[in-house]
């Protein structure tokens, strides 16, 4: 079963009835042009699936006043297909999906749809009303039936709620305590959720995304199952058994749980060496005049590196709610001036580069103490996956 992600232009007459004002800093996409992969990575960083009525060329395709999350049928030939140039046959899959077990999506409420035999032309969805047509054709011998008219379905969750009013406070109320109406991806029944990507680099990105879920403690280090990357499937599907199509999807399968396996001893050997190296630092520098207060932490900008790894691992890094992975400076008087703090933390930055390889930099906030306060700083740093960004980044 899966969700598949398409590219979205804001401009055009597919795009959804409801759309957010803004997204949240952290996402650098352009304004008029949402791609597939930057609408999978935002669903994981923030844990949530929109809640749509499917608008295809200013038309509904999800009738009635419930909005739905729609999936298909999960076939990862056609996932061959499609990277070798062939063109989905229902318009539908993308190099970039959620996937769930059936078994896990059938008691999470998702149904298959078929409003074919019941259902006015008028009123039908529009794939339905076309599939009839085509029916039709075949049985007055103008066309061959396939077994792409068999059946006229799909699959979708019904957001249970109320959509419209829950649209209608985030329009008067703005986005401060009200969530688009979706899926929520936290929850412990969809656990096994595996994840489609076109290519490495992807894959490396939406490893960022899980990460910090995992980090911040919303999901369990088994709620996610795999990242699956089309790259790396079979040359063609033509002619593979269904044993081996299994065997080449777990082969393309990235290893991206990888970096949560740490020895007790490496995370308390690399968290002493970070305390000492903070300790250092700030002993040699006399403390000057407080012009500016707030807390300030150190920015590690790659959350697989076993060295970031040890320190979350023994709680001196945490993530905040953007995904960023801070280390406190414990050893640092708090009440240092604030830029000096900044100047420091920038010193022990480029010791760690230079004995560990690995990039960070100064993160802070004025006047408070909340790494998720504003208004925020940090020192000049290209933030690798950290930014879910329009394309795929070179990071």
């Amino acid at each position: 079963m899966a969700h598949f992600f398409r590219d979205v232009d804001l401009k055009g007459r597919s795009c959804p009835e409801f759309i957010p004002e803004a997204f949240p800093p952290n996402c650098l996409n352009d304004d008029d042009q949402w791609s597939a992969g930057f609408l999978l990575r935002y669903a994981l960083r923030f844990h949530h699936v929109w809640a749509t009525y499917g608008v295809q060329e200013g038309k509904r395709t999800i009738l009635g006043p419930k909005a739905a999350v729609s999936f298909t049928d999960f076939k990862p030939a056609e996932l061959i297909d499609l990277r070798e140039g062939a063109r989905p046959q229902d318009g539908v899959v993308t190099q970039y999906a959620l996937t769930f077990p059936l078994r896990t999506a059938m008691k999470c409420g998702i149904q298959r749809f078929e409003p074919c035999e019941q259902a006015d032309p008028e009123d039908m969805d529009t794939l339905c009303a076309r599939l009839m047509e085509l029916r039709e054709m075949a049985k007055s011998g103008g066309l061959r039936p396939s077994r792409y008219m068999s059946k006229c379905s799909d699959w979708r969750w019904t957001y249970p709620g109320n959509y419209q009013r829950c649209i209608e406070k985030i329009e008067a109320n703005g986005f401060e305590g009200n969530t688009t109406p979706g899926l929520k991806l936290q929850v412990k029944k969809w656990s096994g959720i595996g994840v489609v990507v076109p290519d490495m680099k992807t894959a490396r990105e939406v490893r960022y995304d899980i990460l910090t879920l995992i980090d911040r403690k919303i999901v369990s280090c088994q709620h996610f199952s795999h990242i699956l990357v089309c790259d790396k499937l079979a040359a063609n599907a033509e002619g593979i058994s269904k044993d081996k199509i299994e065997e080449t999807v777990l082969a393309s399968c990235m290893d991206w749980d990888a970096p949560l396996w740490m020895s007790s001893l490496e995370a308390h050997v690399s968290t002493l060496d970070f305390s000492s190296c903070v300790l250092i630092h700030g002993s040699s520098r006399l403390k000057g005049p407080v012009h500016e207060r707030g807390g300030c932490w150190l920015w590690f900008e790659d959350n697989t590196h076993r060295y970031v790894r040890a320190l979350v691992t023994t709680g001196r890094i945490k993530v905040n709610k953007m995904g960023r992975y801070l280390a406190s400076l414990d050893e640092l008087d708090p009440g240092r001036d604030l830029r000096e703090r900044e100047e420091i933390a920038l010193e022990i930055a480029k010791e760690l580069e230079q004995k560990h390889g690995i990039k960070s930099t100064y993160f802070s906030v004025l006047n408070s103490q909340c790494p998720d306060d504003d208004p925020a700083y940090c020192g000049g740093l290209d933030g690798g996956y950290y930014y879910i960004r329009g394309e795929a980044s070179d990071a």
